[in-house]
């Protein structure tokens, strides 16, 4: 009898761990408020902000790192692995947050997907409610500074996503097109003007090279004709010598390999 009362109490208790009481509306996955995506549209602000944002707001509830951030150009997809336990068994799932990003006309659009799927069968996939796409979307325009409310999460969500503010340091800046703009202009104009210092330097150096040979060239003119030119017959006296060494020790070699047959 106590080995059921241990079991039933066992299977309460955990199953009241998965689904406590929210500030959210129905955090139930299985109701209405299921949705595949969602979609925002942030006017004037650059894509590398939402996108910088979009990574804080992971990083802000990453106590146990328990995310992973693969962040690309014009997507990001952060990863979960859930374990799922029940009295006789388990389950491994992964949570997905899928962000697909596009900057035009101005604007940044985001289209959000939020789902789980079997560790072992990437196929069965399960969506989320509303309910989570509203907390991201909250703290990512929070950290924008679009938005003056910080959510609190309260029951299951607060199992992945704490409720700590951020700090002053944690907000983006530069949000602006505009201001992007701006700042990599700065960057590349920075480049350039490396690139032209670099240039003129290794102008400098040929120039110096080219004075030193014109300076060579002067003091040889300045020299006795007659010194030059037995300078100049020695040196083709000592050129030819070394010619018919090179030419004795190719004979000589090739006599040691005959005799060597």
């Amino acid at each position: 009898m106590r080995i059921y009362f241990f079991i039933l109490a066992f299977s309460l208790f955990f199953s009241g761990c998965s689904f406590k009481n929210s500030s959210f509306k129905n955090d139930n996955l299985n109701n209405a408020n299921i949705i595949k995506t969602s979609t925002k549209k942030f006017d004037d602000i650059s894509k590398d902000a939402v996108l910088e944002a979009i990574k804080k707001s992971f990083a802000l509830s990453n106590k146990s790192k328990q995310f992973q951030i693969n962040s690309y150009r014009n997507h990001i997809l952060v990863q979960r692995i859930n374990f799922d336990y029940l009295i006789f068994s388990s389950d491994i799932k992964v949570e997905n947050w899928l962000f697909e990003l596009e900057q035009k006309d101005n604007k940044t659009y985001v289209k959000l997907s939020i789902f789980d799927e079997n560790r072992f069968d990437d196929k069965i996939k399960r969506y989320y409610t509303s309910n989570y796409h509203e907390l991201i979307w909250n703290r990512i325009e929070h950290l924008l500074g679009l938005n003056d409310k910080w959510i609190n999460c309260k029951g299951y969500i607060c199992s992945v996503f704490s409720s700590n503010k951020p700090l002053a340091k944690d907000y983006i800046k530069d949000v602006l097109i505009s201001q992007r703009k701006a700042k990599l202009q700065a960057i590349l104009n920075a480049k350039i003007e490396e690139k032209k210092k670099k240039i003129q330097e290794e102008i400098l150096k040929e120039y110096e090279a080219y004075l030193d040979f014109e300076e060579k060239e002067k003091e040889k003119k300045k020299q006795n004709p007659e010194s030059l030119k037995i300078k100049e017959e020695f040196d083709e006296l000592l050129l030819l010598k070394d010619k018919k060494s090179l030419k004795n020790n190719k004979q000589a070699d090739t006599i040691d390999s005959k005799l060597e047959k």
